[in-house]
Order: C-alpha cells, then structure tokens, then sequence
C-alpha cells in the first residue's frame, strides 16, 4: 500500500473535495475488482450507507471517510483527488502500482466439516488475521484455531481421507464455538508471485476472524503484498 505523508494527511483535512470524482472514483474502483457496496464496507469498516452516500456525489466525505475507503482498497488517499492534467499521469501509474500489490480474497465461513475439508490443501505460506477480535475468550478460541493451522502444515496431504475429516470436524467445532461468541472464521485463499521471479507463484491459506454483526455469508478480505511479491499478473483487475 502506498503510505499518507502528515503533510498530505494536513492537506486532507482543508483541501476541496469535489463530491462528484469522489463518487466516480470510488465506484470505478470498487466495480474494478467486483466489489459490492456490501463487500467495500466490510474491507473499509464502514456501513453499506456511508458507501451509498459517498458513491450518490450529492455529499462531500469527511477526510477520515476517505483515508478508510483508501486502506480498504489498497490505494493512496490520493487516488480521490481530482487531478490537474499534469497529475493525470502519475495518478494512473499510483494506480497501477497499487493493482500489483492489492489481491480481493474471497472467503467464506467455516460452520461443518466439510466447510474447512473441501478447500484445504497444503500451502505454500498461511496469513492468520485476529486483528477484529479483543475479548479474551474469543481470542483463546482464534489462538486454538490458528494452533491447528500449524499443526497441519506439512501433514495434510499424508494424511488419510479419514484423518483429514477428523482435523476438519475439530476445526469446525472450534469455529461454531468461536461463532456463539460473536466472530466467524472465514476461510479463503490467494496467489502472490515474485517480483524478479515470474515463475515463483506461492499458493496462501488466509484465516480472517471477523465480528458476525448479522452479515455471516461469504466475505471478502483485501491483502497488501509486501515487497517482494506481487499480485500475478492474470489473477489482476484491469484498468
């Protein structure tokens, strides 16, 4: 993700917004990587409404409005400035930078067995992210969770249909119990290749915990690659 400066962030807050590009921005980029208002509020941790208000052009965000839209998208604040034609360019190659390093991860719920059994495989690397959870016993249950994870790395596929059943049936039943708590486990998966090494494409396993908040369907999460890796090429939106 391409970091705010304070100086920008300073700018942010007395610069003029045009309500208008902001709206065309953010829905460009949203029906780029085919998102719904529903899946921009869960990746940016606004309500379905404030997405609706700020897409209608009719209301000028607050700053702080439009740095959450930006880290949900994996884009810089910029990218909601209207340009001047000599920053059309670098705006355009900002964009294209961030498409490189932003990869949607759909996900889904893990509630029975065949939930987590159907989808694991081996991977090449796991990223487990309990950022959304605080109470104590939720976390002690995301902790189990993520134990099992580890446990699993490298035995999975030498294990017999029976076992594997087994780990999944154990999973799940922590996850029912971390949902009576408030939190689902969603499950998904990614692909990131090396950046000098276009042949090196690693398979990742994610993990999200997330609060229930009367959405419990499949989800999307948003990852930024961190140097250096990239988003494939064939997996990428286009412009």
């Amino acid at each position: 993700m391409l970091f705010l400066s304070s100086t920008w962030s300073d700018l942010m807050e007395t610069m003029e917004r045009d309500a208008e590009y902001i709206a065309s921005q953010c829905k460009y980029i949203r029906k780029m990587f085919s998102l719904t208002q529903e899946n921009l509020a869960d990746a940016s941790g606004l309500t379905v409404r404030t997405i609706q208000k700020v897409e209608s052009g009719r209301h000028v965000p607050e700053a702080q409005t439009l740095r959450s839209l930006a880290r949900g998208l994996g884009f810089d604040i910029r990218v909601f400035s209207k340009p001047t034609p000599e920053e059309e360019k670098r705006q355009q190659e900002e964009m294209e930078r961030a498409l490189k390093k932003t990869v949607l991860v759909p996900t889904s719920p893990i509630r029975k067995p065949n939930d987590f059994y159907s989808r694991n495989r081996e991977w090449h690397g796991f990223l487990i992210n309990a950022g959304a959870v605080e109470a104590d016993d939720a976390l002690e249950l995301t902790a189990a969770i993520s134990d099992w994870m580890t446990d699993l790395d490298g035995i999975w596929d030498m294990s017999s249909a029976g076992q594997r059943l087994e780990y999944s049936a154990a999973i799940s039943a922590l996850c029912l119990e971390l949902e009576g708590l408030g939190h689902l486990t969603h499950f998904g998966h990614f692909r990131q290749q090396h950046m000098h090494d276009k042949g090196m494409i690693l398979d990742i396993g994610m993990i999200t915990f997330l609060p229930k908040a009367g959405h419990d369907g499949d989800r999307y999460g948003i990852v930024t690659l961190e140097d250096p890796w990239e988003v494939p090429e064939q997996d990428r939106p286009n412009l």
